[in-house]
């Protein structure tokens, strides 16, 4: 896993509203390269990457080269800022779902009040559903529809983190149910079993669910009030 601390994906925005990314790779036994990309609407719910002309095959050597292509097109764009902004909140994961929360994250909150408790998302992704979008930090998904926080997933049980953090015990991608169920029992966290599509689940109260390979019992996402792990119909957010 990275380092947290370094300088991985760092953002500028344009006067014009638009947000350049730039993704720093370092390959084992390959150059360090970072790749450029640009978007309309990072943060709304309908964001969309534009193309970008002229840009070299093999990335950028520095984050100084990088920013000298973008103010060709951009001159008052002065430096990029890493995503997240100093932010950085720490969750104990067994503490969150022994009380059934996952504060200081609330359903229904405002895009921009997750941007100013995490920074900006390394990565953004619309989905199927219009309006909806995940945003990624670290292996946290947070989806958001109609710019509102609506879930926060975990697939695979990947401990790799950036602002948002769960500390303490965690998951890790060979958990099995039988294992988390020993974890739970263990920290005296309540759960029932179900059974989702004919894959095994378990489901803690407050909103969170964990579902498994039907095949090897394996770890396939952790959920938080994703529409899976609350009742339907979902309640609708306040406007």
């Amino acid at each position: 896993m990275a380092n947290i601390n370094e300088r991985r994906t760092l953002f500028a925005a344009t006067t014009g509203g638009r947000t350049f990314l730039l993704r720093r790779h370092d390959p084992p036994g390959e150059h360090t390269s970072h790749e450029l990309s640009l978007y309309e609407d990072y943060l709304g719910p309908t964001p969309k990457e534009l193309p970008l002309p002229w840009l070299p095959p093999e990335g950028f050597t520095s984050e100084v080269e990088a920013l000298d292509h973008v103010r060709r097109w951009h001159a008052g764009v002065t430096a990029f800022e890493d995503v997240r902004q100093g932010r950085h909140v720490a969750i104990d994961f067994a503490r969150a779902l022994k009380l059934g929360t996952l504060e200081p994250l609330s359903p229904s909150m405002s895009a921009e009040a997750v941007v100013a408790l995490l920074g900006v998302p390394e990565e953004v992704t619309p989905t199927l559903e219009p309006g909806t979008v995940c945003w990624f930090y670290g292996a946290v998904q947070l989806g958001l529809e109609d710019g509102r926080l609506r879930f926060l997933e975990v697939d695979s049980g990947v401990g790799a983190f950036t602002s948002l953090e769960f500390t303490g015990w965690f998951l890790d991608p060979s958990m099995t149910k039988p294992r988390l169920e020993e974890a739970l029992t263990a920290r005296g966290i309540p759960f029932t079993r179900e059974t989702h599509m004919e894959a095994p689940v378990l489901r803690v109260p407050g909103g969170f669910l964990f579902d498994f390979d039907a095949d090897t019992e394996r770890i396939h996402a952790l959920y938080w009030n994703h529409p899976l792990a609350v009742p339907c119909p979902v309640p609708p957010f306040p406007t």
